[in-house]
């Protein structure tokens, strides 16, 4: 009966012993190893006055960042017009020879260069909401802006098919930068360009959108509706239309979400919106530089995709985390 008992005993203890390695291994073996060095990034505007759509890019940054244990450096130009600046932040980080760097690029072209000197010195390169004219970064996440702005194009056609005046204008960012090309072109091709007077650009400035569609409103009488490209225009074209006592007669079609375009919404001076997934474009591209540095694969592309919005469906459950996003990546 003793060496009964003493076997049992033994055997529990055994188990007992297997279940708490079992339980050190798993926890263990799910730790996360921090990559190498620091990871560098550069937007288009960091300094300047905030943009609701920056202000979540660099929340799903800081958590992303938390998670994959990454060690990082913000930087970019006060504003997103300085093209040059920009240029030169990269040059001056590039010499610093970080791990890695993220860069959400002000212009298509001239950032090219920069871009091309990273890869020679070995560093690699991630692209953030606007990528450049090459081949050379390892991976470009962003909203697809073609399929953006043909969604904001098709909207404004159908809004427009009980409207008096079809006659349509487009108040853009950037000239030169990748998501302001690919917007308008989407625009276009929904809308047409018979419909189309032409197209301008604030330089993501929110007061000049506003002074030339208070202008352009003036001098196009047959003017029916406005396509804004981002924050800034819509923000700038919405209070134009707003403040001149057009709402409802200059139909509005937006791009992004921030709290001022969604009071415009739901006020009617907006009539739809593209909202993007800013939160999720910051995350991501931080996890992919992770999973690059621990010599993991990374998509070359990440699609994060985009959501028509309007006074309709604005209060759906399904889009309130999109429009007043919190930490948690967003589906």
């Amino acid at each position: 009966m003793k060496k009964w008992y003493i076997l049992m005993l033994s055997l529990v203890a055994a188990l007992v012993l297997f279940m708490v390695l079992a339980v050190f291994y798993d926890s263990t073996s799910r730790e996360i190893t921090p990559p190498e060095g620091t990871v560098e990034i550069i937007l288009k505007s960091n300094v300047g006055p905030a943009m609701d759509f920056w202000s979540v890019v660099v929340q799903g940054i800081q958590d992303a960042a938390r998670e994959f244990d990454v060690d990082y450096e913000i930087s970019g130009p006060r504003f997103e017009k300085e093209i040059n600046r920009q240029i030169n932040i990269m040059d001056s980080v590039i010499q610093k020879k970080p791990s890695l760097i993220i860069l959400a690029a002000a212009d298509y072209v001239r950032l090219v260069d920069s871009v091309e000197q990273a890869e020679a010195l070995g560093i690699p390169v991630i692209t953030l909401d606007s990528g450049v004219k090459s081949d050379v970064p390892v991976s470009f996440v962003a909203t697809d802006n073609l399929e953006a702005g043909i969604k904001a194009g098709e909207e404004m056609r159908r809004l427009m098919e009980n409207h008096e005046r079809k006659k349509v204008l487009i108040m853009s960012h950037i000239a030169e930068t990748a998501t302001a090309i690919d917007r308008e072109r989407g625009v276009r091709m929904a809308l047409g360009d018979e419909n189309i007077i032409g197209t301008w650009f604030c330089d993501a400035d929110e007061d000049i959108s506003y002074r030339i569609t208070t202008d352009l409103l003036q001098k196009h009488p047959d003017l029916g509706g406005i396509v804004g490209l981002n924050e800034m225009a819509s923000l700038g074209v919405a209070r134009a239309v707003n403040d001149a006592g057009r709402k409802g007669d200059i139909l509005v079609v937006a791009f992004d979400n921030a709290v001022q375009e969604l009071s415009f919404l739901e006020e009617g001076v907006i009539h739809a919106t593209v909202v993007q997934r800013p939160y999720n474009m910051g995350y991501l591209s931080v996890k992919a530089a992770a999973d690059y540095l621990k010599g993991g694969t990374v998509a070359p592309l990440m699609d994060t995709g985009s959501v028509l919005i309007t006074k309709e469906n604005m209060f759906e459950r399904q889009y309130q985390e999109l429009l007043f996003p919190v930490s948690g990546i967003k589906k």
